[in-house]
């Protein structure tokens, strides 16, 4: 049996202005104690896999000490960690997820990129963005996700995306909207969910 938690949006590093100063001082506090709060529970109850769906930084230009120590909180699980950046700690230059170390058991999904090679000037070349695949043998799993590389993100990752039907256990990471009104954070729609072949979906943002 596999035991996962799934989680998104902690915002670290928000400055809550809605709130007084000093509530918005203490939500911060307790925010930043969230991490080893999560290893602690899922060390204590013998998780396997932790699947985090992006917005974990409130900005993609975090403070450096708080990225250090979620980073510290993680490598203290005893487990997998999958990470899919979002709108708000997108990957990209400056981004935390590549300015700080992150432990072996932590894995950040990132946009692939196409191989190098040299086209005429007069040829244009398009690309859907692409959903990797991450697999951990020893689980019979693959896990399906894909990064933010900007603060919005049009297309659809699961647009035209199957699972193979292989046997494995297919898990899909992602930060995104279900039939949003419009389309600037990564639209899914129901019907691709239902035709991705996935056995569980993790998402993020709202």
């Amino acid at each position: 049996m596999l035991r996962f938690i799934h989680a998104a949006d902690f915002h670290l590093d928000s400055a809550f202005a809605a709130l007084t100063p000093r509530q918005a001082a203490a939500r911060r506090r307790e925010s930043r104690e969230l991490p080893v709060r999560l290893a602690n529970y899922v060390n204590q109850n013998n998780i396997d896999l932790v699947l985090l769906a992006g917005d974990l930084f409130d900005s993609a230009a975090s403070y450096r000490d708080t990225a250090e120590e979620l980073s510290a909180a993680l490598g203290q699980m005893e487990a997998q960690v999958y990470i899919a950046p979002g709108n708000h700690d997108w990957y990209g230059p400056g981004s935390p997820y590549l300015t700080v170390k992150w432990p072996e058991n932590v894995h950040i999904f990132t946009q692939p990129r196409l191989e190098t090679m040299e086209w005429p000037e007069n040829v244009h070349i398009f690309t859907q963005p692409r959903i990797e695949a991450l697999e951990w043998p020893e689980k019979n799993l693959v896990l399906h996700g894909a990064a933010f590389t900007h603060g919005e993100q049009a297309d659809g990752f699961l647009t035209g995306f199957t699972a193979p039907a292989d046997g494995k256990l297919h898990i899909g990471l992602l930060h995104g909207e279900i039939d949003p009104s419009e389309a600037r954070y990564n639209p899914i729609r129901k019907e691709e969910i239902a035709a991705s072949g996935l056995a569980y979906l993790a998402l993020g943002h709202i």
